[in-house]
């Protein structure tokens, strides 16, 4: 009876990392609405010049020529926004769908994925995206299997490199550590629209890189981010955990045990990440164990099992 509620637990502590790992951002998406506000506002205003230049024009002229193209860069600018104001509320669709997802029943869960499969069927890659963090808690394998549906040559590059990173995440947790960096390979860090997303995805590669036997250009990469920038707050986790792994491959100990200390300061939970998983560094694995014990957080005895 005892090794049930064990295994119950740790599963448990488990789902709770992936399900921290696979928060949705909603910082960005806010972000994106002030910057659209500002850009209405400066297209509004462009395109008063443009009627008030080609009206002069065709004044000048005696030519319709200039309104036709006003009217034609007038259409041309209302179909952008409209295609843009479509896109961003499908974005706060699936925020809403994903919203408190790591507090979800088994019930609303399925019920939340069921509203997704029309679009998933279709392949629609951010719905796609919607589900796989749905299932990612309870069942990674499922999350992974609907994460390969994405045709990732077909699909636009900022969405390919969200499902890459996905993808590389679950290996990641999962101890799979080579699948992980053969398929964050192809992440081109530069085509991210911002600071946030490229830092986000940055965590991911920087961890399979530094589990995989490339830990100083890890470090590299991590190194471009300040983890205490107030822009980086949602992904500060993230990039805390690459750092422990990066910091611990390159036997880095006083930086492994400074950015595990930083990130059980956030949650003392996160150190489930370390403790008893697979294919973690035995420094790392050490270090973990100490903390958990440190902090009380599971008998010695459920340490010493996961152990062996």
């Amino acid at each position: 009876m005892s090794n049930g509620k064990k295994k119950t637990k740790n599963k448990g502590s488990k789902s709770e990392d992936l399900a921290a790992l696979a928060q949705p951002q909603t910082g960005g998406l806010e972000n994106t609405k002030r910057q659209l506000k500002t850009a209405s506002k400066v297209a509004v205003i462009a395109a008063i010049v443009i009627w008030l230049l080609a009206a002069g024009f065709q004044s000048g002229l005696d030519s319709m020529i200039p309104i036709y193209i006003a009217g034609t860069l007038t259409v041309i600018g209302i179909l952008g926004a409209l295609l843009i104001r479509r896109n961003l509320r499908k974005s706060e669709d699936m925020g809403a769908l994903l919203a408190g997802a790591g507090d979800l029943s088994d019930e609303d869960r399925q019920q939340r994925i069921d509203k997704l499969e029309a679009k998933v069927s279709k392949g629609d890659a951010t719905a796609i995206l919607a589900k796989a963090q749905l299932q990612m808690q309870e069942s990674p394998r499922e999350a992974l299997v609907t994460l390969e549906t994405v045709n990732l040559e077909k699909a636009q590059k900022m969405v390919a490199a969200q499902v890459r990173a996905m993808r590389g995440m679950i290996h990641l947790n999962l101890g799979e550590v080579n699948a992980a960096r053969e398929i964050t390979e192809a992440i081109d860090l530069a085509k991210a629209p911002d600071a946030k997303s490229r830092a986000n995805l940055t965590a991911v590669v920087a961890e399979a890189w530094a589990r995989s036997g490339n830990s100083i250009e890890a470090t590299e990469l991590l190194n471009k981010y300040d983890i205490d920038d107030k822009d980086f707050e949602d992904i500060r986790m993230q990039l805390l955990r690459a750092r422990v792994f990066a910091c611990a491959h390159r036997q880095d100990i006083k930086g492994m045990k400074k950015a595990l200390k930083q990130l059980l300061d956030i949650s003392p939970q996160f150190a489930g990440m370390f403790v008893g998983q697979k294919r973690i560094h035995p420094l790392l694995q050490k270090e973990a164990r100490r903390q958990v014990e440190r902090l009380g957080l599971a008998p010695k005895q459920r340490i010493q099992t996961a152990r062996r």
